[in-house]
């Protein structure tokens, strides 16, 4: 039987095919320390909470490096495990990083890929580097076509053994030569994707978190999380998930919502036994939250998130409404495997279930969602339908002249149905529409109102001021104060004489 030969543009597959977006090179990376941290906690290596991911982003020398005080790797077997593909020692069950792929992510980004590394007591660390320039090079058309992706590999790396103390223990990766083009150096956007996606804290500030984390604790799901830093010029950021208590709902910020409250959710697998915990923010689901860094339900295995926060939209009849919601899921069953891809599972049995108990979940989102929409409807419904009834008698009051005695009253129930109308919540575009009409008939009123007097002759006077009608009515009550016969006909002058 013949050899196998796996051909050299499976490497191709493995970095620019596989992985599209450059910035999985920061989730790639995070999760390898994650599992190196958890390795030395374990070990006895690190006390709990004593792990750090560090990145540095430096522009102006095009270097990216990525560096945790997890275990490292030991000597004798660096070369090996970092030159290898596809072939981790790490579990699918317990690890995050267990294809053994992940690393090579980097080489469709950079010239060169470094890795450093070293294990405690020994008194050496190894340094390996990888030519991304060499290996596209070796990948270009008319180049030895039938090569072997390990003869490639063997060709574009160096390996050195340097000195270190013996106390050392550390994992660094470096990319030098990052292509501009890729964007791994925008700061804002490398600190929301790192937010969203990496096993990091919640905000301090996010009092809701405590609160998640305390409930998660207690349903025996405890959601590790690890400190990850960010170096850009001369400020370092600490980086936490973008989940707060308030957020805008328009671009404005004049209109927010809150979280209300949170619940907790338990699936179970096909043993009963939990396929994963999860909260659901309550909130005023007053329409599609238009920050994406916290919309929709997510997945997250080990804490690294998986897809996004669309991926969940199956699993909801109007998927639209997956955009008004909030909230994470921790997957715990070791069946559930994420895909190479990591923007989703790989469909197997536990996965079909999760997603039949997840639709469970949207439904119960869904009809909390349409009857908050239905409360907010009824309570403008009652304040439009108020204000229309004291616009209409205001307007008749207008229309026959005021009584001295109805101007203060009236003026009073204009004010109060705009009171009602400004309280009422707004749930999209169409209640701000009515809720502008009912603003402008209402002021309209009021500043008429204003200059109103008990005269209607007075009143359609609308090229006069407010004082000039007011004048006007002290002179026509001096004048039918007098019980002159020719009252009227005096009046009516006067008012062919203000005629416009």
């Amino acid at each position: 039987m013949g050899s196998v030969i796996i051909g050299k543009h499976t490497l191709e597959s493995l970095t620019s095919g596989m992985y599209s977006d450059p910035y999985v090179v920061f989730r790639e990376y995070i999760q390898n320390s994650a599992d190196a941290i958890d390795g030395a906690v374990s070990g006895g290596i690190l006390p709990a909470g004593g792990g750090l991911i560090h990145i540095t982003l430096a522009p102006g020398e095009g270097r990216l490096s990525f560096s945790d005080n997890g275990t490292g790797i030991p000597a004798d077997q660096a070369e090996r495990t970092l030159i290898s593909i596809g072939n981790s020692k790490k579990s699918a069950r317990t690890d995050r990083g267990f294809r053994g792929i992940g690393r090579l992510a980097a080489l469709s980004c950079c010239s060169t890929l470094t890795f450093e590394t070293s294990y405690p007591g020994e008194p050496v660390r190894t340094r390996l580097a990888i030519s991304g320039a060499e290996l596209a090079a070796q990948l270009s058309s008319g180049t030895a076509e039938d090569a072997a992706a390990a003869d490639v590999l063997q060709n574009i790396y160096t390996v050195d053994t340097l000195p270190e103390r013996a106390e050392a223990h550390y994992f660094r990766v470096e990319l030098e030569g990052v292509d501009q083009a890729a964007g791994l150096f925008r700061l804002e956007d490398v600190l929301d994707y790192i937010a969203q996606t990496a096993p990091v804290p919640y905000d301090p500030a996010f009092t809701w978190g405590r609160e998640i984390e305390s409930r998660l604790q207690k349903a025996g799901c405890p959601v590790r999380h690890f400190e990850v830093r960010l170096t850009f010029g001369p400020k370092t950021y600490s980086i936490y998930k973008p989940y707060r208590d308030e957020f805008p709902m328009d671009k404005g910020n004049t209109l927010t919502d809150r979280i209300s409250d949170i619940e907790l959710i338990t699936l179970t697998g096909g043993d009963g036994s939990p396929s994963a915990v999860g909260w659901v923010a309550r909130t005023g689901y007053l329409g599609r939250i238009p920050d994406k860094s916290i919309r929709g339900l997510r997945l997250r295995k080990g804490n690294i998130l998986i897809g996004d926060g669309q991926t969940l939209n199956a699993v909801f009849k109007d998927p639209r409404f997956n955009g008004w919601s909030m909230g994470e899921f921790f997957v715990v069953d070791p069946l559930l495997i994420p895909n190479a891809r990591r923007d989703n599972f790989e469909r197997n049995q536990a996965f079909l279930l999760l997603l039949e108990q997840l639709r469970g979940v949207a439904a119960g989102i869904t009809k909390q969602l349409r009857g908050a929409s239905l409360k907010r409807n009824a309570q403008l419904s009652a304040a439009l339908d108020q204000t229309g009834q004291v616009a209409k008698a205001a307007a008749a009051a207008l229309e026959s002249g005021l009584t001295p005695g109805q101007k203060g009253p009236l003026a009073r129930q204009l004010t109060d149905a705009r009171q009602l109308v400004c309280q009422a919540p707004i749930h999209s575009g169409a209640d701000v529409s009515s809720q502008e009409i009912a603003f402008e008939e209402l002021d309209l009123l009021l500043g008429t109102l204003r200059g109103a007097t008990s005269y209607k002759s007075i009143n359609t006077l609308n090229h006069l001021s407010h004082t000039e009608k007011r004048i006007l009515e002290r002179v026509f009550n001096a004048i039918f104060s007098t019980g002159s016969e020719s009252a009227n006909a005096m009046v009516d002058a006067i008012l062919a004489a203000f005629a416009p």
